[in-house]
């Protein structure tokens, strides 16, 4: 009788730490939505021409491997943040490494995206005088200023998506545990 009560007790705290889990994942992969789509939407529309001493300046995202780059590895996480979240309710108890695996290359793909559109967000900024490259961000700030938005954006979907892996890592692991804990629970019955 008490082995029963303890079992209805240890399965009652693993529905609510699991329920919790997927309310968590969906908040995280909903905020990692906003971000990932705001970022991509700020740097595609972002342009802007200026004329500079009889010169023409044209600033698009298009004209930058890493701004492209950044805008798709957004969109890709965009879309994976809300397709997930069939897998996430459908995987949570039975296959949490698919999930995890996939939270962890887009959460590398962002990572990479936007430190190379802020390497190149620095030297428009800044210039780099050794190599006799200038600043352009004096002649067209709202373009920068813009790229700035889109990069902010686009770091904190990386920080959510961090928090996501991780959160799907410690599910992994206690998952793993507790079906290792009833493997030995089931062997060590006689």
């Amino acid at each position: 009788m008490e082995n029963n009560n303890i079992a209805k007790q240890d399965k009652d705290l693993s529905n609510k730490v699991q329920r919790n889990y997927v309310m968590t994942q969906v908040a995280l992969r909903t905020l990692a939505f906003i971000s990932t789509l705001s970022a991509a939407l700020v740097m595609v529309t972002n342009e802007q021409h200026k004329v500079v001493l009889g010169l023409s300046w044209n600033a698009r995202y298009t004209y930058s491997a890493a701004f492209r780059f950044l805008v798709y590895a957004n969109s890709i996480a965009c879309a994976y943040s809300i397709l997930s979240l069939p897998l996430l309710v459908r995987s949570a108890s039975k296959k949490p490494l698919l999930l995890f695996f996939l939270d962890l290359v887009v959460t590398m793909l962002l990572m990479s995206a936007s430190s190379a559109a802020a390497a190149i967000a620095y030297v428009g900024k800044k210039g780099e005088d050794r190599m006799g490259w200038t600043a352009v961000c004096t002649f067209v700030e709202k373009f920068c200023q813009k790229a700035g938005i889109s990069l902010v954006s686009s770091f904190t979907a990386f920080v959510i998506m961090f928090l996501i892996t991780n959160t799907s890592a410690h599910h992994l692991r206690r998952s793993t545990v507790a079906a290792a804990s009833t493997t030995a629970m089931i062997s060590s019955v006689p």
